[in-house]
């Protein structure tokens, strides 16, 4: 039974900047590799160039330069009034003035009729249009400047036409100003008037609400100083009466602790330390034998005792342990302690006879004593605070109508004060001009024209042609549907490359034993085929049955294979090579065994697949490596190979051979591959990077893996050296230069010992047979 094959697929990586590089320089290679493209481009732009730059009217421009003003304090301020906190700046209002309507319509009657020349044959109703299309404004960046430039066919005409629009401009501002301002003042008195009416009616009822209230000018803000009395009050109560409920259950526990070890027959001096403050210090020191000076004298006594010690041991080094003083100094300190041990004895009796008798009740009446008198406080702070807070509560929402009405208040202040700036600034208008202009800066005419202009046509020509040149070059790269580098196959196919084999010549003459593995193994060139032999041994499942194949024909799958049964052979394992290409048997005829019966013949037989298989297979001349061709061609051979028989001679194949590679169409232009691929360990496909396209790949990979048939990697042939492999990302400089790094002594004793020939390697001279991967000649034994 077949296992299934586990196809891995890897996520896709996170754009990063390394991809980004990867993709630039891929497009730059593009760009090289097709810069007859982008010459092309260049040369179809400077030809449009310089026919636009000998044919175009030429236009010429003049400008002036005018400066706007207001009639502000400083006298250069044209801003609007204060919205919201931010002044409106008025100057792109002031420039898009210059292009309407009725400004250019009173400029055409101050031309004269020789500065009509851009109307042409237009109505008199198109003259604004025309003229607003070749008049252009611009507001100098942080300046009250407005630079106004006319293009005409005449300088001179240029000249006089900005100068007309600029008066027509200023005749317009002067109007509309003056004409405007009396009835702007009108409405601004009528609406500071109501505004007055309606400010001097909320002052009194603010003050008629402050004085319903009692409130004269305190503070509401939170903060303990500014509040108002009756809120003081509820703070002062709450916390009053939280200290109070805390004492109270403080003492509760204290209780219940004092009358549990009573009952219990604990002792009581914790808890009458814990209660001093309540029962009273000296009461309780007193009733337990303890004052404060029987403490000053335990402590002098212990002071004495440890300097006695001090002095023992001093005493003891000098004049050692059987010395009289030092005897004497000894029995001094034992009686002192024994003293000390004897005054606390005498304590502890005494306090256990206190606590028997009248520390517990003492105790318990003066806890519950000082537990009614909190209750009692606690009740009345209670009431206190109860009472204060509905007073508060009254009082907050009475200050919130006052906050209310003074917001009002002061809003209304505000916008009267606003519009009496506004009425001061319309009485001035009446006595002058609002906005005044002056010419900065007088147009002249020119010499050179605008339009065109021949370094914008010569930038012009270089962006367009270096743009439309690399938009050619993109488009034609998306339409190349080859591989550009070994990422690309790996990313696109989702399977790992395995190898990679040169571009090798075409032989001169048949037979196995003139591929490069075999006249010369340690060439550079066959290393790839020892890597591809390396990568199929360390793969994640064995592979001893191996189907080479490719997605189309032509790509050099025959020899890729010849050239790996031969590396398996010389590594020292029994190869076999099966020929299962029934159409185009391309091994066969590699191996000059055209005419000889081969698996076709063993499949259509009726005798032993075992007997029959050892006749038809066949040495090639190459120690360890047995061919078994294709046989005599049958009309069916996708229906031979799904044979039962098939699988029987694959069976005795492993049994006999340690590696069988087999030879198969290519998988997109038959089924047989995949007939094959269903009874082996893995395919291997070849790819000729140069030849075939995305798409094609892509499809024969999908359509092994849709059959479940598993796909082992991926063979890039016939790869150029860094010198010949254009646009394509493909290299094979690293062997290269590995191999060059040899030691030449060694190579010259090589030499001597190899007798010259030409390998000869590559496309089959038979046109049945696909080309194989060839490899450069090179002189070998």
């Amino acid at each position: 039974m077949l296992e299934e094959p586990t196809v891995v697929y890897s996520e896709p990586e996170n754009e990063s900047t390394t991809h980004i590089v990867h993709a630039l320089m891929q497009f730059l290679l593009a760009a090289r590799y097709r810069k007859n493209v982008v010459l092309t481009a260049f040369v179809v732009a400077g030809l449009l160039g310089g026919l636009y730059y000998f044919t175009a009217t030429p236009y010429y421009q003049a400008s002036v330069s005018v400066l706007v003003m207001g009639s502000g304090s400083d006298g250069t301020s044209i801003s609007g009034p204060v919205e919201r906190g931010r002044q409106r700046n008025s100057m792109p209002t002031f420039e898009s003035l210059f292009s309407k309507t009725k400004v250019l319509a009173g400029a055409i009657p101050l031309l004269r009729p020789e500065d009509c020349i851009d109307f042409g044959d237009a109505t008199p109703e198109a003259w604004p249009a025309i003229l607003e299309a070749n008049l252009s404004t611009q507001v100098l960046r942080g300046t009250n400047i407005i630079e106004v430039s006319y293009r005409s066919r005449d300088p001179k005409v240029a000249v006089n036409v900005v100068n007309a629009v600029v008066e027509s401009y200023r005749q317009f501002l002067d109007e509309t100003h003056r004409g405007t301002a009396g009835q702007v003042g009108r409405l601004f008195n009528k609406e500071k008037t109501e505004t007055k009416t309606l400010l001097e009616w909320k002052e009194r009822e603010l003050e008629a609400v402050m004085s319903q209230y009692q409130i004269f000018g305190l503070a509401t803000q939170p903060d303990g100083e500014n509040l108002h009395p009756k809120l003081q009050s509820v703070l002062f109560y709450h916390k009053a009466w939280l200290e109070a409920n805390s004492e109270r259950l403080n003492l509760e526990a204290s209780l219940r602790t004092i009358k549990d070890a009573i009952r219990n027959g604990q002792s009581l001096q914790q808890q009458a330390i814990a209660l001093t403050n309540t029962a009273g210090m000296e009461l309780l020191m007193t009733k337990l034998g303890i004052n404060k000076y029987n403490g000053y004298f335990l402590a002098e006594i212990e002071r004495s005792l440890l300097e006695a010690r001090s002095e023992l041991k001093t005493m003891t080094d000098v004049y050692g342990p059987a010395h009289p003083d030092v005897i004497d100094k000894t029995n001094n300190i034992r009686e002192t302690e024994q003293y000390l041990l004897g005054f606390q004895q005498n304590a502890n009796r005494r306090v256990d006879e206190i606590q028997r008798t009248e520390l517990g009740p003492m105790l318990t009446h003066l806890v519950e004593q000082k537990l009614q008198e909190v209750w009692q406080r606690e009740i009345a702070l209670r009431r206190k605070y109860e009472q204060a807070n509905a007073e508060a509560m009254q009082l907050n929402s009475q200050l919130s109508r006052v906050e209310s009405i003074k917001h009002e208040v002061e809003w209304l202040r505000k916008e009267h004060d606003a519009l009496l700036d506004k009425i001061a600034d319309i009485e001035l208008l009446q006595d002058g001009q609002e906005v005044r202009t002056a010419v900065v800066q007088e147009p002249v005419e020119a010499t050179d024209p605008v339009s065109p202009n021949l370094r914008h046509v010569i930038l012009m020509v270089l962006v367009g042609g270096l743009a439309l040149g690399l938009a050619s070059v993109y488009v034609l790269d998306i339409l190349d549907d080859r591989f550009r580098s070994v990422e690309e196959i790996q990313n696109q196919v989702n399977v790992p490359v395995l190898a990679m084999v040169r571009q090798l010549d075409a032989p001169e003459a048949g037979g196995l034993d003139v591929l490069p593995m075999h006249v010369d193994p340690g060439s550079v060139q066959c290393e790839a085929f020892r890597t591809l032999r390396t990568a199929l041994e360390l793969a994640d499942k064995e592979a001893r049955q191996i189907v080479i194949s490719s997605a189309e024909p032509g790509d050099g799958k025959t020899t890729v294979l010849a050239n790996l049964a031969i590396s398996y052979a010389q590594f020292g394992g029994k190869t076999l090579l099966i020929d299962a290409d029934l159409r185009r048997p391309g091994m066969t005829a590699l191996a000059a065994m055209r005419g000889r019966e081969g698996l076709s013949s063993i499949i259509r037989g009726d005798g032993k697949v075992v007997e029959m298989a050892a006749g038809c297979v066949q040495p090639c001349g190459i120690e360890g490596l047995d061919v078994l061709p294709s046989g005599p061609r049958p009309g069916n051979p996708a229906e031979l190979l799904a044979h039962p028989r098939f699988s029987e001679l694959l069976a005795w194949a492993e049994t006999h051979y340690d590696q069988v590679l087999i030879d198969s169409p290519p998988t997109l232009a038959t089924s047989d591959a995949a007939v094959i691929g269903r009874l082996v360990d893995g395919v291997v496909m070849v790819v000729q990077p140069s030849k075939n396209r995305r798409r094609m790949v892509v499809r024969a990979k999908e359509s092994l893996v849709s059959l479940k048939i598993p796909l082992l990697g991926i063979v890039v042939n016939r790869i150029g050296t860094d010198d010949d492999r254009g646009y394509y990302g493909y290299g094979y400089s690293y062997t290269e230069e590995y191999s060059a790094e040899a030691d030449p002594q060694e190579t010259a004793a090589e030499d001597q010992a190899e007798t010259p020939q030409e390998v000869l390697t590559g496309r089959l001279a038979d046109e049945d047979v696909d080309p194989p991967a060839t490899i450069v000649p090179k002189r070998v034994a």
